[in-house]
This record gives C-alpha cells, sequence and structure tokens, in this order.
C-alpha cells in the first residue's frame, strides 16, 4: 500500500456510483484530488474494476478501486480533480486532539444518544 500523496477531506455525502452500466447511491466518506472511500448499501466485489462517481453538481471523475473491505471502497481518480472541488464537496474538521475527538461507529457515523 503506497502512501497518499494529497489531504484528504471529509464529504459524508450521498453521490450517485456508476459500476458496469449499474447506478446506486453510495455514502462518500472523504475525497482528495487523487481519490476518495465510499460505502456501499450492498455488499459486492468491486476490487479492481472501474467506477464513476457523480460528484453533485460538481463533474464526474472516473477511477479505480484500489482496495476494499466490505461494502467500504478505496478508489484511485483515472486524473486529478481539482482542490476547489474537493473542498467545495468537503469540509476540513478543527484540529483537536485525538482524545477529544467524538467516538464513531465503524461505519464512520458518530454515534446517535439513545431514545
Amino acid at each position: 500500500m503506497e502512501a497518499r500523496n494529497w489531504s484528504r477531506h471529509i464529504v459524508e455525502r450521498d453521490v450517485t456510483c456508476l459500476v458496469d452500466e449499474a447506478r446506486e447511491q453510495v455514502f462518500l466518506y472523504d475525497l482528495s484530488v487523487g481519490g476518495c472511500m465510499f460505502e456501499m448499501a450492498c455488499e459486492r466485489d468491486m476490487r479492481e474494476r472501474s467506477a464513476t462517481l457523480e460528484l453533485q453538481g460538481q463533474g464526474t471523475v472516473q477511477g479505480q478501486v484500489v482496495w476494499q473491505v466490505g461494502r467500504c471502497i478505496g478508489m484511485r481518480f483515472d486524473t486529478l480533480i481539482p482542490e476547489a472541488v474537493v473542498r467545495r464537496l468537503g469540509f476540513t474538521p478543527p484540529i483537536e486532539d485525538f482524545l477529544f475527538q467524538p467516538r464513531r461507529e465503524p461505519s464512520g457515523h458518530v454515534p446517535q444518544p439513545p431514545l
């Protein structure tokens, strides 16, 4: 596994993914100019496949799946996307000590208080 070359920005939005002409909503966790991580609604083998993401009015990006763990997918883009698109879709969280950051579920979401 190679080191990342670009900063990842938290996005946490639903976007559309196209694979083999099948279209489905996926949850985009993070984004950089060179790649992203998203979660599919249903588990299916995506390793070493091509995919296209529609970035909510910011254009489309094509890439290759480079890793998969369950429904979570890591994708490397075929060409870099503009930093402005990454910043428009994502946000940079405030820098705080790891121990003071909110706990997250394995899915990446902050747990909700009990009802």
